[in-house]
């Protein structure tokens, strides 16, 4: 059976979501969504977003009443990605553009819902989170956009090992309390971008993240022994490498502060800190596929030099 084609049909902007469409063709027509789902033969239920919400829809039906093809309909829903262990896509509004919002009321593109999305791929604006921080670090945003990138083409290329490295380190951060599986596409814009730097790190050099960030937290490293026991050597190796940067700091505070257990722990506070910016410099001078022990030893130099030399 055919319906009539609705009166009023404003079109879909390039790349909107259906049920940003479906959302303003009801506005148009002067009626709610649930109203105008039921009179498309889609149910009274929830505005459908994902390409399996349509396994049951009248496709005469409905691309009668909008004047649209099957293919254009599908192309405006997101991708099934319940089989993907990384949860790369939000069914929730997370960010948005602030021009393309103004500009048409009510509008929400596709990619803005993809957790590697950083910028409006129609104006080319800086995508907005739903709680925005202020003070993040320049640092944190290049590392997060390095991230995305590195989740994106994991997606695209369907490279089953750089995603499950990527599920790992989502898991690191659950363990650890940084993060959980779906900050990658969260509200609070700190944790997602957080969570992106580590899908950097986690790609690029994941044995020395893990290290740095595990280095003096035995408790952490028990249980991640307990969560993920099938990985108990890559673990251990880990532990290894937190165990030779914990050597090297002693010797770093006698020479400093020789006396006084209370000036050793404010060192090693220190050390600690000066030990990650090491590692960063680390990274930026030998790139990202250098070797880990060439990593650990250019640290290891930068970490022995006298305050203020950066040569």
């Amino acid at each position: 059976m055919t319906v009539r084609p609705l009166p009023f049909r404003p079109p879909p902007s390039h790349d909107e979501l259906l049920s940003s469409w479906i959302g303003r063709l009801a506005k148009a027509n002067h009626c709610s969504a649930e109203e105008l789902c039921g009179y498309l033969g889609l149910g009274q239920g929830r505005v459908p977003e994902r390409i399996n919400d349509l396994g049951q829809v009248d496709w005469v039906r409905l691309c009668s009443a909008v004047q649209r093809t099957r293919h254009e309909i599908a192309a405006m829903t997101l991708p099934d990605a319940t089989h993907h262990a990384v949860r790369y896509v939000s069914l929730h509004c997370f960010q948005h553009c602030p021009g393309c919002a103004e500009q048409t009321p009510g509008l929400t593109l596709r990619h803005w819902r993809f957790a590697w999305s950083m910028t409006c791929e129609t104006c080319g604006q800086a995508l907005v989170a739903k709680y925005p921080v202020k003070g993040i670090s320049g640092r944190l945003r290049a590392r997060a956009v390095r991230g995305s990138e590195a989740l994106r083409a994991a997606v695209a290329n369907n490279d089953h090992r750089r995603l499950r490295r990527i599920d790992l380190t989502l898991h690191l951060m659950t363990v650890l309390g940084t993060g959980h599986l779906g900050s990658l596409t969260s509200k609070n814009e700190h944790e997602r971008l957080l969570a992106l730097a580590a899908v950097n790190v986690g790609t690029t050099h994941p044995l020395l993240g893990a290290a740095i960030i595990l280095r003096g937290n035995d408790g952490a490293a028990q249980e991640l022994r307990r969560v993920f026991p099938q990985h108990r050597r890559v673990i251990e190796r880990i532990r290894a490498m937190t165990q030779d940067l914990d050597r090297r700091l002693p010797e770093l505070c006698e020479i400093a502060h020789p006396t006084g257990h209370e000036t050793y722990r404010s060192c090693r506070s220190n050390a600690s800190e000066s030990a990650l910016q090491a590692a960063r410099q680390a990274i930026s001078e030998l790139g990202h596929d250098a070797n880990r022990h060439a990593l650990l030893m250019r640290a290891d130099t930068i970490w022995r030099r006298p305050d203020g030399d950066k040569s």
